[in-house]
């Protein structure tokens, strides 16, 4: 079983990836599904994986929302293993969920991490589509790779962590206090879709007016930003120059002004 978290779908195609080749079951987390409190059913011989960006040199807030009231029925001892995408480097994102999981008593095996377009266009603007396709090509090798050792069952850690990964118990505690909210808005491009609402996997985006609002917890996925054909949502003052980003499964790039591709930093 995967459970996987993705804002513009670099870790989705990662977890897709490993599902097709393991056959395990995928499981999107989202507010809706921690609402559901499910108790999940692990086989004897099922592998558990955890798949999802790093924010800030942090996991996602809902991901380690969605950790915390796990429930696995059946689990004892099997493979777990965490896989995490990210920009730069992971930083020390891995400590909390080990240690969150540790404290259901979930022992985390594989420890991986994947390089894929940063998506963080709220600090700056993504590569261009060149630098792009040559990391998702990198990406595909390293997957495969990973894939290899884990079904192998290795207990391993294969993880770019980057030189300034000590600074990630304040990167985390700032992300986990920061209200992401703030400054997210909808200009007159907006033609009133829909879809940043529909999408918002944090259930944060409602429509007022036939327009976007902002209300509540966000986990700073950057989905709507990134996922709006019309470049109308932004953040602030400092993206509406920048180009967007989505993972494209069949091509592996970017589009332009609108469709440009990203995905997680170090910071994501």
């Amino acid at each position: 079983m995967i459970f996987y978290f993705s804002g513009t779908g670099n870790s989705k195609h990662i977890a897709e990836k490993i599902a097709n080749s393991t056959g395990e079951r995928l499981v999107c987390i989202s507010e809706n599904i921690i609402a559901e409190n499910e108790t999940y059913e692990i086989e004897e011989n099922e592998r558990i994986g955890f798949v999802f960006p790093v924010y800030w040199y942090c996991m996602p807030k809902i991901v380690e929302k969605f950790i915390v009231q796990l429930k696995l029925s059946g689990y004892h001892k099997q493979y777990v293993y965490a896989i995490t995408t990210y920009g730069l480097a992971a930083g020390n994102v891995m400590d909390r969920l080990i240690q969150t999981l540790s404290n259901k008593q979930v022992q985390v095996k594989g420890i991986f991490g994947v390089q894929m377009v940063d998506n963080y266009v709220v600090g700056y603007n993504i590569i261009n589509v060149d630098k792009q396709r040559t990391i998702l090509k990198n990406a595909e090798v390293e997957t495969t790779k990973i894939m290899t050792m884990i079904e192998r069952r290795e207990n391993i850690e294969y993880i770019k962590k980057g030189r300034i990964r000590f600074v990630t118990p304040i990167t985390g505690y700032a992300y986990r206090k920061a209200k992401h909210t703030k400054k997210f808005f909808a200009t007159s491009e907006c033609n009133s879709c829909k879809k940043c609402e529909r999408s918002c996997p944090c259930n944060t985006i409602q429509m007022m007016d036939g327009k976007p609002v902002w209300v509540g917890e966000c986990t700073f996925c950057l989905k709507c930003i990134n996922g709006c054909k019309q470049s109308a949502i932004q953040y602030g003052k400092s993206t509406k120059k920048r180009d967007r980003y989505q993972y494209k499964k069949k091509t592996n790039t970017v589009m332009g002004r609108f469709s440009a591709n990203r995905y997680n930093v170090p910071f994501v």
